[in-house]
């Protein structure tokens, strides 16, 4: 065990059906269960509310805690391990830190009403992915299809020329085997 204490930004993913029943108390278990652990936490506060880059545990969104603290290696291990079990964090990182920036500092554990944060509701798969591709995509996807088609066209055009092409040689080869290989020049 070391009991020497480092600094560290952290970063907590909050579940977001636990957020909309209250950020205030999902935040203050987040701050109960680092101080509980022997974690001093300094800075506290909402980084927003942000769409996930890919979907963890089936979750698509989460809310992003944003936190500075002060303690030893063995503290952050046993939060983080209490974190990943109980309550709405479902993801956090712990990076060591020379020091807080006192902008930082200024901002410490800030309250702010529940009302104040919109938690957009999950959407289905389905309705996700159409939301994605908007008309916009719909619109290039067809006209990728058309240049697609376009290409094929061309494609048969050309081979029906080579066809042809091939076609006039082979007729010459055999012009030229039975004039001997002169030609008329009539």
């Amino acid at each position: 065990m070391t009991d020497h204490n480092h600094k560290y930004q952290a970063m907590f993913l909050l579940d977001n059906e636990e957020v909309r029943q209250g950020f205030n108390a999902a935040r203050d278990w987040v701050r109960t269960t680092l101080e509980k652990h022997g974690l001093q936490v300094h800075v506290l506060r909402l980084w927003g509310e942000r769409q996930l880059a890919y979907p963890i545990g089936g979750r698509r969104r989460a809310t992003y805690v944003l936190g500075w603290l002060e303690g030893s290696g063995d503290a952050v291990n046993n939060a983080r391990r209490e974190l990943y079990l109980l309550g709405p964090v479902f993801r956090c990182m712990f990076l060591e830190q020379g020091e807080i920036p006192a902008e930082e500092m200024s901002q410490g554990i800030p309250e702010m009403a529940d009302a104040d944060l919109v938690i957009p509701e999950e959407l289905d798969d389905d309705l996700a992915e159409e939301m994605r591709e908007g008309p916009e995509q719909e619109e290039e996807a067809s006209s990728e299809e058309s240049a697609e088609e376009g290409k094929e066209e061309e494609g048969k055009e050309k081979s029906s020329e080579e066809g042809e092409a091939k076609a006039d040689s082979e007729e010459d080869k055999k012009e030229t085997a039975t004039t001997g290989g002169t030609s008329n020049g009539n």
